[in-house]
């Protein structure tokens, strides 16, 4: 019995030796598994809003009182176009006494020339007078009393000849200052013109006909369409897929059913710390109609396509 089960144990341990062995050489014949690799992301989407790259604020260099206004929002302007008017009644009383005492300067110069030539022509009488005396004193004709006097009229001439020529200069300088004042408060009254710098649309307007307002402080908000973009906000463990020249599409609130093209021209560097996303900028090739700033937006990026110009 005690052969027997040793027969029956070894029997057992090598087919349990021989279904190892036999398992490890089908394993070697198995084609080794294809492991499935993740899907490539080519598109990364987000969303934004329209926004203006160039806004503009008209405001008056002075605290001035707004006379009339030309402009409301939302209205398309050009450059050039006159938006507002402030009050300007004291200063142009003071380009009116600056151009008045100019006028004046001008006829006192003309005044001071004629005073010129006179005494040009009385100096060159009194040096000929002088010359003369000068010849008769040697032959005894005139008496050095005689001889004195015309000296001292021909040095009289000059002397008042040269005090003639420095008031000329005095009077051109007056008109110089007087010039300069005037441009000065012609400059303040342009000032006080507010004019759109650029073909753009009003954006807001922010006080009324009558209103005074303070230098520095907004009367019109103005944007250049033609710097009008997305400003997207892209997750950053998409963001990284992101370059700039890839083309994206845009869909806005108010044309749900149309898609705007565009592509990527500015990428943010610093990113949100609490959203724990970046800032992209989306230029579209055809501008939406009418434009609403602060829209929303939602944009989809292929980043399939790798921008071969940075801009």
């Amino acid at each position: 019995m005690i052969k027997n089960k040793y027969v029956w144990m070894g029997l057992v341990i090598f087919a349990v030796i021989s279904v190892v062995v036999y398992v490890k050489l089908q394993a070697q014949k198995t084609p080794d598994v294809m492991v499935s690799k993740a899907p490539t992301i080519m598109f990364v989407s987000g969303v934004g809003t329209i926004e203006a790259k160039e806004i503009v604020v008209l405001a008056p260099k002075t605290t001035s009182k707004i006379q009339a206004l030309f402009a409301d929002e939302g209205d398309v302007i050009r450059a050039g176009q006159v938006l507002a008017k402030m009050e300007i009644s004291e200063l142009r009383g003071n380009l009116q006494e600056s151009s008045a005492s100019i006028a004046k300067s001008h006829a006192q110069m003309a005044s001071q020339k004629a005073i010129i030539e006179d005494l040009k022509a009385k100096k060159n009488l009194a040096d000929t007078t002088l010359s003369r005396y000068t010849t008769l004193l040697k032959g005894g004709f005139v008496t050095q009393a005689e001889f004195d006097s015309a000296q001292v009229l021909s040095q009289s001439a000059a002397a008042q000849l040269m005090s003639a020529r420095e008031n000329l200069k005095s009077f051109e300088y007056d008109i110089e200052k007087s010039l300069a004042t005037r441009t000065s408060q012609q400059e303040r009254i342009d000032d006080l013109i507010l004019r759109s710098p650029f073909d753009g649309i009003v954006v807001s307007r922010d006080f009324e006909a009558g209103s005074t307002v303070g230098a520095g402080m907004a009367v019109f908000r103005l944007a250049n369409p033609k710097t009008l973009w997305i400003k997207t906000y892209i997750d950053e463990r998409q963001s990284a897929k992101v370059k700039q020249g890839q083309s994206a599409t845009v869909t806005l609130r108010s044309f749900p059913d149309q898609k705007f093209t565009g592509k990527v021209v500015r990428i943010g560097v610093e990113s949100d710390r609490m959203t724990e996303e970046r800032v992209v900028y989306i230029a579209l090739d055809t501008l939406p109609n009418p434009i609403h700033i602060g829209e929303q937006a939602e944009t989809v990026i292929d980043t399939s396509s790798q921008s071969k110009t940075q801009l």
